[in-house]
């Protein structure tokens, strides 16, 4: 890669063929980034200038912008929802609805809100500068074995931290009944959270930071989106491991299935009257729960460890095939 295309690809600019061909004896070359006109080309550039690089995307800022986007389309929706109810003569308790037509309004609220957070984010980062595919959806990393380890892995970790779960305010989430709160659960979630979460935040991320960051910081960002202090923790954690498979898979495709099937057993729960019950409260027998509590940890450490080292598998790729580009007669 030439000098020429790697300034174009830094910038996202065309440069003019005159540019590219380098100042020519008729045409005298341009000032310098800090050069001003008519300041002579041999006088160095001050080192503060020099060295300030172009303000990449996505910085911390633009993570705390994109995340501000996302809740503060969940708040507008929601509050638009609200007033509409009231006008309609429903008031504002939609705990009162019928659980029907409650399931119908919530999968309708969070359709909206949720297309518009993944579209505004879509925007701020095409303003910003993010160029490039943001969600992939190949089926040659499809691995079945795979999602079972990270289904089973999901009700492992959620045992594991039940004692930290304990400690946070009780879950207060009326989500409805029937077939449109199906069709939220199942289906919208997993697409539109996907998209956004491992799709937008998680790939803009790795693009500039590597796997490791973009990894961590794209399964807070899916825990915070989900307000409640407990939800906030459960799915900081169900976002590791879905973010873990969404990276050994390269597909949005696996990450969708897998989220859609935490949510469906979620519903039966909540459909069998468990609705936030945990295990402990589940089993009568105490030493039965620390067997079972024992197991879960040890599958969380082993696990743990062997999705560290896979992690530094592909980081040590990621950046064998970046020198690869930048030295191509040494790859």
């Amino acid at each position: 890669m030439t000098s020429e295309e790697k300034a174009k690809k830094r910038t996202g600019t065309e440069i003019p063929e005159a540019a590219a061909g380098g100042p020519s004896a008729e045409q005298p070359a341009e000032p310098s980034v800090g050069q001003s006109a008519g300041q002579p080309a041999d006088r160095p550039v001050p080192a503060a200038v020099a060295a300030a690089p172009m303000r990449r995307f996505p910085s911390a800022g633009d993570v705390l912008a994109m995340l501000g986007i996302a809740l503060g389309a969940q708040i507008v929706v929601s509050v638009a929802a609200m007033l509409l109810l009231l006008v309609a003569g429903y008031g504002t308790d939609m705990a009162s609805l019928a659980p029907q037509v409650l399931g119908r309004t919530q999968a309708i609220i969070y359709l909206i809100s949720m297309t518009t957070a993944l579209v505004g984010v879509l925007y701020y980062r095409r303003v910003r500068g993010g160029r490039g595919p943001w969600a992939q959806f190949s089926l040659r990393g499809f691995n079945p074995a795979l999602l079972l380890w990270a289904f089973l892995l999901i009700f492992a970790a959620g045992i594991v931290i039940e004692p930290l779960l304990w400690l946070l305010p009780d879950i207060k989430l009326n989500v409805g009944r029937g077939a449109w709160t199906i069709l939220m659960l199942v289906v919208m979630a997993p697409i539109l959270e996907e998209l956004l979460c491992r799709g937008v935040v998680l790939g803009s991320l790795r693009a500039r930071y590597g796997v490791t960051v973009a990894w961590l910081v794209s399964a807070i960002f899916f825990g915070v989106l989900h307000i409640q202090p407990a939800q906030v923790v459960n799915a900081t954690v169900v976002g590791l491991i879905l973010g873990f498979v969404y990276l050994s898979t390269e597909s949005m495709w696996s990450v969708m299935i897998l989220h859609a099937l935490n949510n469906a057993v979620a519903y039966f729960m909540l459909m069998a009257g468990y609705e936030d019950t945990m295990l402990i409260e589940m089993i009568d027998s105490r030493t039965l729960y620390v067997v079972i509590f024992i197991a879960a940890v040890a599958l969380l450490a082993v696990s743990g460890y062997m999705m560290a080292r896979a992690l530094r598998r592909m980081k040590s790729a990621g950046e064998a095939k970046l020198a690869g580009e930048k030295n191509p007669r040494k790859a």
